[in-house]
Parts: C-alpha cells; sequence; structure tokens
C-alpha cells in the first residue's frame, strides 16, 4: 500500500464517488498528494498543471484512448512531461505494436526496439 509506505496519493475509479474524485484532484492540484492512481476514469477531461509523468501500467485498446491518457502530461508554461508505458503483447489487438510505433513517430519520440520487435514478430 503506497499509503502505509509513506506516499502521500489517492486512487480515482469507477467505484469512487463524485465527491471523493474531487477531493483527490483537489488534493494533487494543492499538492497535499504527488502521486494519483486513476483507471480511464482520469484519461480525459482532467486539466492539471505540473503533471510531469504519466505512467500507464497497460494499453487501452485504442491509440486514441492511449494519447488522452498520456495527454494529463505537459500542461503548464513548460509544456514538458514524460510518459512510461508498460506493454505486453495481446493478440486480440494484433496491430497494437505497429500502431504505437506510427504514434511514437509522429510525435518525434524515439521508438524502443523491444516495442519493434515485438511489432516485426506480429507481422511474420
Amino acid at each position: 500500500d503506497l499509503w502505509r509506505n509513506g506516499v502521500p496519493c489517492a486512487a480515482i475509479h469507477g467505484d469512487k464517488g463524485q465527491r471523493e474524485r474531487e477531493q483527490a484532484l483537489n488534493d494533487l492540484k494543492n499538492a497535499k498528494i504527488k502521486l494519483l492512481v486513476a483507471t480511464d476514469v482520469a484519461a480525459r477531461g482532467l486539466d492539471i498543471k505540473g503533471v510531469t509523468l504519466v505512467v500507464n501500467y497497460d494499453l487501452p485498446p485504442k491509440t486514441e484512448d492511449y494519447v488522452h491518457r498520456i495527454g494529463r502530461t505537459a500542461r503548464g508554461p513548460y509544456g514538458q512531461g514524460h510518459a512510461l508505458t508498460f506493454f505486453e503483447y495481446d493478440p486480440k489487438y494484433p496491430d497494437m505494436p505497429s500502431e504505437m510505433i506510427q504514434l511514437l513517430k509522429g510525435a518525434g519520440q524515439a521508438v524502443p526496439k523491444e516495442l519493434r520487435r515485438i511489432a516485426d514478430e506480429v507481422d511474420t
């Protein structure tokens, strides 16, 4: 548990009520917490300045949803942020590796060699 280990944090997900979600967001905005763990409930419509890192434990099935997730970072005057994404190939979404490569290239980002390897294996 993050909180019990001294990490000021909160969580937002579908089982949380609106009041709890708003409190978590206010705590993040006011720097009472430094970490917000969230499901796709938080993927759209949030504009919180100062978010510099988004960690994706998994990828959504659509790259459009991924873009919305990582769009929570790089807001504010400096417009810089990072996204760290854990990726495991899922045969239900065979185009995901190549779509992610195109997305990264289009954004001028480096494509991890592991992602290229997965895409090559899927294409053969």
